[in-house]
């Protein structure tokens, strides 16, 4: 009886460290694991601005118009609160960058209103124009499954950098300036 139920016991702690071990490993390629469009040329974008954008800018953003320069890409939700301090660091690394041809935009993935989108985008505080990927198009396309996603597409059109998570900001800075080479 006694042996019994220390191999019962043996066995459940088996399973608890295996169990352990692999939510670990998911756990770290969620956070920093890299989606598999990098080194790849960038789905097309083409999607209206909900808040951020200048009077005189366009309605509509198409990554295609934007060949030349690198634009990193911000997948957020409004509910998301890591999307709010990846904004906070984004804003930072706009001005660290303002010299440079490098454009940023956030994406809202949410089938919500155009109001609502803006409401969230002020409230978070961005610098730079929210677009709108409401029917999750663009979400779909690029492989986002987790919130806040962050892309970095090179001057010729290529994905050279994306995480999920909240990036280190030196990484992120890292990549962005790999990319404007």
């Amino acid at each position: 009886m006694k042996g019994a139920r220390r191999a019962g016991f043996r066995r459940g702690f088996q399973w608890a460290v295996t169990l352990a071990i692999l939510f670990a490993i998911y756990s770290l390629v969620a956070r920093t694991g890299q989606l598999p469009l990098v080194g790849q040329q960038a789905p097309a974008i083409a999607l209206p601005v909900s808040a951020g954008g200048s009077s005189d800018g366009p309605a509509r953003v198409r990554l295609s118009d934007l060949r030349g320069e690198v634009v990193v890409l911000d997948f957020w939700a409004s509910w998301c609160t890591a999307c709010r301090r990846t904004t906070t660091m984004l804003n930072e690394l706009q001005e660290a960058f303002a010299e440079a041809p490098v454009a940023f935009y956030a994406i809202n993935v949410e089938p919500i209103d155009k109001q609502r989108v803006a409401a969230a985008h002020h409230a978070f505080g961005a610098d730079f124009p929210t677009l709108h990927d409401r029917a999750g198009t663009v979400q779909r396309t690029y492989g986002i499954e987790m919130l806040p996603t962050v892309v970095v597409v090179g001057r010729e059109g290529m994905v050279k950098w994306a995480g999920n998570g909240v990036p280190r900001k030196s990484e992120l800075q890292g990549a962005i300036a790999d990319a404007l080479k």
